[in-house]
């Protein structure tokens, strides 16, 4: 489990900056896959949730609060949490118009208030130790309202093929992903202070039996971050559809996944 100790390896987010510059397949890729995945699920959120003065919502590991602007879009009344006291004081000086946030430091699975109507939980399961995953979506469960929404962003493996890796940069540029065992992986995050961010790629078919387990239902997915090499690398390949138009590439492909659950 985190600590109050805890702090976010990837100061700065440079490795992961990095990462996208060396592996993005043209300039702006990244962010205009985000940006479709984002749109999408903002499409399904509208015909579920009501006015946003009625819908309660929360961030949890929100980091910088980078999808706090995002989740206004919904909500009138966001709880914004992280373990990292650091991230949590950048995410703090989000300023929306006609939107009222407050700030915790806390782990997820510590996280009280709610019943919540809407939560966010973005790229924070690949960074905690493999044990903390399913108590992550139960206590989620716990604090959600019956029926509410859960929007479950992060990194993914080929179904079946869960992996694990230590990134870092050497030599000022280079991008280093050494693959790891699942023990190396939660010793990293457990000793902490190390140059490498440890990254779980997780297998999709995994955890929607732990999210099953914890009382979701899984309403509706979509892989975004393309990377896998389909032919040539440039704007004129719709990646994105191709990959979530078609079931056998959907179970291989991509490196992150965006899902919509609802709470039995």
């Amino acid at each position: 489990m985190l600590t109050e100790s805890y702090r976010y390896p990837d100061t700065g987010d440079h490795v992961t900056g990095m990462f996208i510059r060396r592996y993005e397949p043209y300039d702006g890729y990244w962010t205009a896959s985000e940006d479709r995945a984002l749109g999408k699920v903002a499409e399904q959120l509208a015909a579920i949730l009501g006015p946003r003065g009625k819908v309660k919502a929360l961030d949890a590991g929100c980091g910088e609060g980078r999808l706090l602007p995002w989740l206004a879009g919904f909500s009138a009344d966001i709880t914004a949490a992280d373990p990292d006291p650091d991230r949590l004081a950048k995410a703090s000086e989000t300023v929306v118009e006609d939107t009222e946030f407050s700030f915790t430091v806390s782990p997820i699975t510590e996280l009280g208030g709610g019943p919540y109507d809407l939560v966010v939980c973005s790229h924070v399961v690949q960074h905690v130790p493999t044990s903390d995953v399913a108590p992550i979506l139960r206590r989620l469960a716990a604090i959600t309202a019956p029926g509410g929404v859960l929007v479950l962003a992060h990194s993914r493996s080929p179904i079946g093929q869960g992996a694990f890796s230590l990134d870092s940069v050497e030599a000022g540029s280079e991008v280093r992903s050494r693959r790891v065992s699942r023990e190396e992986f939660d010793k990293a995050l457990r000793d902490g202070g190390g140059p490498a961010l440890p990254v779980r790629y997780l297998d999709p078919a995994e955890v929607a039996a732990d999210a099953a387990e914890a009382g979701w239902r899984t309403e509706w997915e979509w892989t975004y971050h393309v990377l896998d090499d389909l032919g040539p690398a440039d704007e004129h390949i719709d990646r994105d559809e191709l990959v979530n138009a078609s079931g056998p590439l959907r179970r291989h492909l991509g490196r992150d996944l965006i899902t919509l659950l609802r709470r039995a």
